[in-house]
Order: C-alpha cells, then structure tokens, then sequence
C-alpha cells in the first residue's frame, strides 16, 4: 500500500484541462489537453480555445468562469503534440455583426448599446468643451471691458 502511494507520489499528471464556451453555433466543451508540458509553441490555453473553434465549426470559442469542475460539456481531448508542431494561428475572429441600424431604433445588440453611449458622450464632451470656451471668452470680453459688453 505504501509502495503504490509512492509511485503515485513520484508521476505528474500530464493532462491540462480547460471549460471552454463557443459561439455560433453555441458550445460548451471541457477541454483536455493529453501529455500537456511546458514550453509549447502556444499558450494551452489558446490552444484548447482555437481546436475547438475549427473542430466544432464555432465563430469564436472562450474559457469559460468558474472551475473545470463545474463544466457541463463534453470532453474533448487534444493531444499536446499539436502545441508543439504548429506555429500559433491568430485567434478566430468575430463575424461582422449585422449593418448599423438607425439611431432612432433600439440597437439589436450589447455592442451597439455600447458604441452609441460612447458616440454619444463624445458628442456631449466636445459640446461642452465648446459651451466652455464661447462662455470663457464672454466672460472675458465682459471684465475687460470693465462691465460694458457683458
């Protein structure tokens, strides 16, 4: 019994496993990288990420929060050797989303919430820049002139 615990004690585990979620079509995988090691020509990580994204046809792949432990997908494993032999690819891309809508819509997603609140507040920045400075100069040509052009 003794003698088991110490070979156990004595191997490394060579496995890296990762949750990863994909997109487009929607995806959840737990990821295992066999006989991972260090120094790979890519991140495990990333290499879980872009397997997964060619494998299953996905627009993009991520890791996913939490553990591995709380993982409700499939187990797809990746041998190492792959991180080895091939030079990193860049990871996948998003697909364009859909054409700008009109502003007077709603936006159709998170994205477009977000770049018209950005549009929006640097229109608002230069107006008030601009306010700034017309009421500066105003102000100025009113103390100069000792109070006649105010």
């Amino acid at each position: 019994m003794a003698t088991a615990a110490l070979l156990l004690a004595g191997t490394t585990a060579r496995a890296q496993e990762y949750c990863v979620a994909c997109s487009e079509p929607s995806a959840v995988y737990r990821c295992v990288i066999d006989n991972a090691q260090p120094g790979g020509a890519q991140p495990l990580q990333v290499l879980c990420i872009q397997a997964l994204t060619k494998a299953g046809g996905h627009g993009q792949c991520a890791l996913k929060r939490g553990t591995v432990f709380d993982c409700n997908g499939p187990v797809k494993r990746i041998p190492w050797t792959a991180s080895a032999e091939e030079t990193p690819a860049p990871l996948a891309t998003p697909k364009a989303g859909p054409p700008p809508t009109d502003p007077k819509e709603p936006p159709q997603t998170v994205k477009e919430l977000a770049d018209r609140a950005n549009k929006q507040t640097v229109d608002d920045m230069k107006k008030a820049n601009e306010t700034f400075k017309d009421n500066a100069k105003k102000t100025f040509e009113c103390v100069t002139s000792l109070f006649s052009k105010c």
